[in-house]
């Protein structure tokens, strides 16, 4: 299919994400979060690290009780569960994952959560049932592809209500390196693009919003991952019998070379705050 047409995003989704819910239940833990934790000392789990970046998002976005929050591209639907319990968060919560919105739609009936977070099978380009007091975007922003950004983030911007903010965390890459590269694109998430995040600022003022924070969070995610290399390693017999041995070392591939790639600077990731503005001359406070 064409590049990032709705059925080519579909299916690359399906090829990532529908690879097995237990496979993914293994590798990430409790939290089921597969993105960048937010590390706050030297001996927390991967599961507090995930807690904490769960309350990092929200803290920026000013979720308060009744807050509207629309969360594109929610995974295994974490963030939006951590939302709607802690916080009182109304939450919206889309991917286009079959199997990922089976699973977060059971999750969040079993915690109770049903008459605050509503689960949807459902591509962004769709979505129109703004406005929204806060967007959050948590790596799927690679998946959009260079040439459809722009209106990606002008989506976003008229989703918000005036001064409504979008926290967008997203992977960068160095000014002269390739970003994923070759195998990941091939074996693992094909047709993700990666740009500096000077860029992706760029794009997010371009269509109209104001940014005002950025948080680089690279050495996060190298220790991350490492904590998904060493699962997979650890646990590898139990892996195999979920998904076999070829996918096992193709992961275990993807997670060491990905470690490096940040370790050395070659890839980054960043959380970028930015607010529809209401006006030229209004002022927001700064974030939390």
């Amino acid at each position: 299919g064409t590049l990032h047409s709705r059925g080519r995003d579909r299916a690359v989704v399906s090829h990532h994400y529908d690879l097995s819910n237990e496979f993914y239940a293994l590798l990430l833990g409790p939290a089921m979060a597969y993105s960048c934790a937010y590390w706050t000392s030297g001996d927390e789990s991967l599961t507090d690290a995930q807690t904490a970046k769960f309350d990092l998002v929200c803290r920026k976005l000013d979720l308060r009780p009744g807050s509207r929050l629309l969360d594109v591209g929610c995974g295994w639907g974490a963030l939006a569960r951590h939302a709607a319990k802690h916080y009182g968060a109304r939450v919206t919560a889309v991917t286009l994952s079959r199997r990922q919105h089976a699973f977060a739609s059971a999750l969040v009936a079993e915690a109770g959560l049903a008459d605050r977070v509503e689960v949807l099978l459902r591509d962004h380009r769709d979505l129109a049932d703004g406005p929204y007091d806060a967007i959050s975007c948590i790596e799927m922003g690679e998946h959009v592809g260079e040439r459809h950004y722009p209106a990606f983030a002008g989506r976003l911007r008229g989703l918000l209500r005036p001064q409504g903010r979008l926290l967008v965390q997203q992977m960068s890459r160095g000014a002269n390196a390739p970003g994923g590269g070759a195998f990941i694109e091939t074996y693992i998430a094909p047709d993700m693009h990666m740009r500096p995040v000077g860029r992706t600022v760029d794009l997010l003022e371009g269509a109209g919003l104001e940014v005002r924070q950025v948080e680089a969070m690279r050495e996060h995610y190298a220790r991350t991952i490492d904590a998904w290399y060493d699962t997979l390693r650890e646990r590898h017999a139990d892996f195999t019998g979920l998904v076999g041995e070829p996918t096992v070392r193709l992961w275990q591939l993807y997670t060491a070379g990905s470690s490096l790639a940040f370790a050395e600077g070659r890839m980054g990731v960043d959380q970028i705050l930015a607010v529809r503005p209401a006006g030229p001359a209004v002022r927001y406070a700064a974030a939390p």
